[in-house]
């Protein structure tokens, strides 16, 4: 089930209604949840539910056996739910790489096996939950959460249907406890809550729709276009992407806030980062805080000297691509974003302020540029179509058709209204306006949204990882 469908229109205030009229039932309103979770998962296809199911029943029996104490019994226990996990998503998400990887390097050495490509569905979500389990598994090792006697509420913890398929990764020291204890309704939560949901549709429906129906048009055939147009084409891209995986993220906190449940924030304005650092600070915290958190600081964090630390960055960020999917270009992108931070490490700069201003503009923009630049790293789908796109970039002329400049007229407006709300959690949440104003502030939003639905209906783009 997607967000921006009149079925997810349907489902949200249907569970909206039940889910607080349950409120006095803290376990019937856990199992409910529960249940509505499984059914907006199961909306894509049912089959896949035994996944989620086998992922929340070993990881909860994991964490009960363990003894808390980090001996070697509970390090087997930890380290075997950590194998299966990782193991399924290995075969789902990575196999058939392996497998065209291991054909292509024995192919350079003249041998041609005939080995069989696997068709396997691909399930949507399956590196959100996932990580989610690891790090619960994780956590428990640890001592740093007790493991929950709960079935339910850890299987609501897994299956939560607002960030189930693309995010915020939560860790269990902040949404489990929120399943263990009781809720009251808050108006003005929720009222903040349907706020973000309308903003979240917004960037992208009318954003990211829009503007990826352009970057489809530049990259399909790079050799049919210029240079300028490749550059078009990465900044349109990374302005898709943001409004696109940014705006589920809004609808996902904004459905949760419903509920009076509370995810982190996931996105705070990247594209007002003063340098690339900062920039990292801002995009997909959650999975960034994940890798900190279970890869980074195990390696030893910053704590080893200049020169380990960089090691650990690079490590961190090769893998992140690797996450992203099944592509040599995915680990290329998150390695040469890794590079990119590498002068941070060895000459530290100076602590910047929350927000940016004003002064500040030419810094975010250059940064813009180079982030956009790596992108098509990302956006390209394969080494071949990479390799057409830096050979336009490299030698193309810098004329470009005007029908590609259409998506400015959104494109400024949307940035104006980022820029002017970027103290905010999101622009929307507080509206010093009259009544009358913010009310045609939403209509005209709602106006954009159905009319912009009618042309295109465009995945998320995140619902591939």
């Amino acid at each position: 089930m997607q967000f921006d469908t009149y079925t997810y229109a349907l489902f949200l205030p249907l569970v909206f209604f039940i889910y607080w009229g349950l409120r006095n039932h803290l376990k019937w309103q856990n199992l409910f949840l529960l249940a509505a979770s499984y059914v907006f998962y199961g909306w894509w296809d049912w089959r896949m539910l035994g996944l989620i199911l086998l992922t929340s029943v070993s990881t909860w029996g994991t964490a009960l056996m363990m003894r808390g104490n980090r001996s070697g019994g509970d390090k087997f226990l930890a380290a075997s739910n950590i194998v299966l996990n990782a193991g399924i998503l290995a075969v789902f998400k990575y196999l058939n790489f392996l497998r065209d990887s291991l054909v292509h390097l024995l192919n350079v050495f003249g041998i041609n096996p005939d080995w069989p490509t696997l068709h396997i569905l691909l399930p949507v979500g399956i590196s959100f939950y996932t990580f989610q389990a690891i790090s619960y598994t994780i956590d428990v090792y640890r001592g740093d959460i007790k493991p929950t006697k709960n079935a339910v509420a850890f299987g609501v913890f897994i299956a939560f249907f607002p960030q189930l398929v693309a995010g915020p990764i939560e860790r269990a020291t902040n949404l489990l406890p929120q399943f263990l204890r009781r809720k009251s309704f808050d108006y003005d939560n929720a009222v903040i809550g349907m706020r973000q949901i309308l903003w979240g549709l917004s960037k992208k429906i009318i954003i990211a729709d829009s503007v990826g129906y352009y970057v489809d048009q530049l990259l399909y055939n790079p050799y049919y276009y210029q240079s300028a147009s490749m550059v078009w084409a990465a900044i349109l891209f990374a302005v898709q992407i943001y409004a696109d995986f940014s705006g589920y993220s809004d609808i996902a906190i904004g459905s949760a806030r419903l509920l009076n449940i509370k995810l982190q924030p996931n996105f705070r304005y990247p594209f007002f980062s003063r340098n690339m650092k900062e920039l990292w600070q801002r995009w997909h915290i959650s999975l960034m805080t994940w890798f900190r958190h279970y890869v980074y600081f195990p390696l030893g964090g910053s704590r080893r000297g200049k020169w380990r630390t960089a090691l650990n960055t690079m490590i961190v960020f090769s893998l992140s691509g690797l996450w992203h999917g099944a592509n040599w270009t995915f680990v290329i992108w998150g390695t040469v974003n890794g590079l990119l931070l590498l002068p941070f490490i060895f000459k530290p700069k100076k602590k910047l302020s929350d927000h940016a201003t004003l002064r500040d503009l030419p810094r975010c923009f250059l940064t813009f540029l180079i982030f956009a630049a790596v992108f098509l790293i990302f956006r390209s789908n394969g080494i071949t179509h990479l390799g057409e796109i830096c050979d336009v970039l490299i030698n193309g002329s810098w004329a470009m058709r005007p029908v590609f400049g259409q998506p400015i007229f959104y494109i400024v407006p949307f940035f104006i209204i980022e820029w002017l709300g970027r103290k905010q959690e999101f622009p929307l949440q507080h509206l010093p306006f009259p009544t009358v104003v913010r009310w045609i502030i939403y209509w005209g939003l709602l106006a954009g949204i159905s009319i912009a639905s009618l042309d295109r209906n465009m995945q998320f783009i995140y619902f591939q990882f």
